[in-house]
């Protein structure tokens, strides 16, 4: 037979609210008390009416998740799923399940509201997208709350790492190893976080009165290997190439170090590459990458937090930012420059 909250109480000697305030993690008991709580719940297997819950408060405990592909960023992007998978840990511990939002249902065409009001969802993490959209604009502007890690808005909070600052380590790091040129291989223009970086590169360039060529800025459209390729292939094209890149990402980097490769340029002893981003594999390259490490983990909790804090206060969005830290890896695409 199912566990009640009634038996639980009763099996531990407490009050049923002592036990409700536990599973809720509401105030006014003790962490020591809590925990014991719901310790004796998870092996007894205690799950709750999620049906009475929701007619209790009026939430379905539903998240809904944005995932745009305008920018070419799937699902199998490591950095994008990494961030997920931890939102979806935080999210479903505290009683919420998530359902990816769609804008069509059947055939009929739908925005992002409508597909919220529908589903009755209770908050939105909207993990990819672009500002511009108008369904997003929609969403944002109604009384469902809203965070994302991919974009700046009015009435948005932004959870976000700080791409700007990684972009100052990559280029402080590759001066201090010797090199006064450095290119950028830069994201697209519609991407907040892309821009950032770019702005970090120039902040620090200008900083450390470097050269400021625009032959040194190559544009790479989307973050992926084929699109690093071809900024690889126009930057062996220069007549005189720079000793070291700092690309916007580290698909952007995999594809740039494999047109050196194929032109007889050794990477680090030709050209030094910085990534940004730290995916799994990069460490098993050959160079391994060196790169700016986000904390997909720490993304993806803070979106969490925030959002369920918006959702039990019942306010409406805001705008605001957090900035998670980065952190410079240093692994062996890069080294100090060598004599000409």
């Amino acid at each position: 037979m199912k566990k009640t909250i009634y038996d639980i109480a009763k099996e531990l000697g407490v009050a049923p609210s002592t036990v409700s305030k536990a599973l809720n993690n509401s105030g006014g008991i003790s962490e020591r008390m809590r925990k014991r709580v719901v310790d004796y719940a998870n092996k007894v297997r205690y799950f709750p009416n999620s049906n009475a819950a929701k007619l209790k408060t009026k939430k379905s405990f539903t998240i809904g998740i944005i995932y745009s592909e305008n920018l070419g960023i799937g699902l199998e992007h490591n950095l994008f799923s990494s961030i997920l998978q931890s939102f979806k840990a935080y999210v479903e511990e505290n009683g919420y399940e998530i359902s990816f939002v769609v804008t069509n249902l059947g055939n009929r065409k739908i925005s992002y509201l409508e597909y919220c009001m529908q589903k009755n969802i209770d908050g939105v993490f909207i993990v990819t997208s672009v500002a511009t959209n108008p369904d997003l604009q929609e969403l944002i502007e109604s009384n469902i709350a809203c965070v994302t890690t991919d974009i700046y808005h009015e009435n948005l909070y932004t959870i976000m790492s700080d791409n700007t600052m990684g972009a100052k380590l990559a280029v402080q790091y590759l001066y201090d190893l010797g090199h006064r040129q450095i290119a950028h291989i830069r994201g697209s223009k519609h991407s907040t976080a892309a821009n950032e970086r770019y702005d970090g590169y120039r902040q620090m360039m200008e900083e450390l009165n470097l050269n400021m060529d625009e032959k040194l800025i190559i544009t790479s459209d989307y973050y992926s290997v084929d699109y690093g390729y071809k900024a690889g292939k126009k930057f062996l094209s220069y007549d005189t190439i720079p000793s070291a890149v700092f690309c916007v990402s580290d698909q952007v980097a995999v594809g740039f170090i494999k047109a050196l490769k194929e032109n007889d340029v050794c990477v680090p002893e030709d050209v030094s590459v910085i990534g940004f981003d730290d995916l799994e594999f990069v460490k098993y390259l050959h160079p391994s990458l060196t790169t700016i490490r986000q904390d997909t983990h720490l993304l993806g909790i803070e979106a969490a937090k925030k959002l369920l804090s918006l959702i039990n206060q019942k306010k409406r969005n805001i705008t605001g930012d957090k900035k998670v830290p980065v952190e410079l890896i240093v692994r062996n695409s890069t080294t100090v420059k060598q004599d000409s």
